[in-house]
């Protein structure tokens, strides 16, 4: 059901991007110094595309700066909305948790260090003429070598056991809200956001991946290249499979 990218389309003029209403979702983790301009530009962009959005962020136990910037910038801002962890759960609980927390017919997923542009909603909503998941795929990753031949191994896995095609599977994503409605996430580690494409395809939605620009980290926060993070989403790739393979 996957398709590597959009196909050919004519040069006849097209419809309005298929954007009704908007939910942006942002795990953030000691972003304090690149949160303010993410929720300040995905604000910007959103005001221009539609009426009915929201933008709700989650400050997963940073000790910087992180929730005083959200918390100004909410003053201002009505359509922000934070989420405080006092304690830090992780990016798997965190984003699955934001999944759920999206309440428009979009849901728009990026992380708190601006390694993505707002202004990518653009381009991947043009996959949802057609599909129902449109995931960003970084055909030029801006990482070092070692998170590069990590995400190698880790998609090369995800197809040896689960018979996938997905070649970014833990990239940002824009998706109808619905699919929740009919699948239920339940890992607690980075594997949620493969489960969710797997669940989502064998559940019957049509699933699409773009090619999106991937900036430089600018933060500190993240943890995906910790070896416990890794050992715990490597457990979770395989502990899941009878569970997830007998839905269908």
């Amino acid at each position: 059901m996957l398709s590597s990218e959009l196909p050919n389309r004519s040069t006849k003029v097209r419809s309005p991007l298929p954007i009704t209403s908007v939910s942006v979702i942002i795990p953030a983790y000691y972003d304090e110094t690149t949160v303010g301009r993410l929720v300040t530009d995905s604000d910007t962009l959103l005001k221009e595309l539609c009426q009915d959005y929201e933008i709700i962020v989650t400050n997963d136990g940073s000790k910087d700066g992180t929730l005083k910037v959200l918390q100004d910038l909410a003053r201002t801002m009505p359509q922000l909305k934070i989420i405080n962890h006092e304690v830090n759960k992780g990016f798997g609980t965190t984003i699955r948790e934001l999944y759920y927390a999206g309440s428009k017919d979009l849901v728009f997923s990026l992380p708190g260090d601006y390694q993505f542009a707002p202004k990518e909603l653009l381009k991947m909503a043009e996959g949802l003429r057609d599909h129902d998941l449109v995931v960003g795929w970084r055909v030029k990753r801006s990482d070092p070598p070692r998170r590069k031949f990590q995400s190698f191994v880790y998609n090369t896995m995800l197809r040896t056991v689960y018979g996938i095609s997905y070649k970014d599977v833990n990239s940002i994503k824009l998706f109808r809200r619905s699919i929740l409605d009919r699948i239920t996430l339940k890992s607690s580690t980075a594997f949620v956001d493969a489960e969710f494409c797997i669940r989502a395809d064998r559940a019957g939605f049509k699933l699409v991946e773009i090619p999106i620009e991937h900036l430089p980290r600018l933060s500190q926060g993240a943890s995906g290249g910790k070896l416990s993070v890794i050992t715990e989403t490597f457990a979770d790739l395989f502990n899941m499979r009878t569970d997830i393979l007998r839905q269908g």
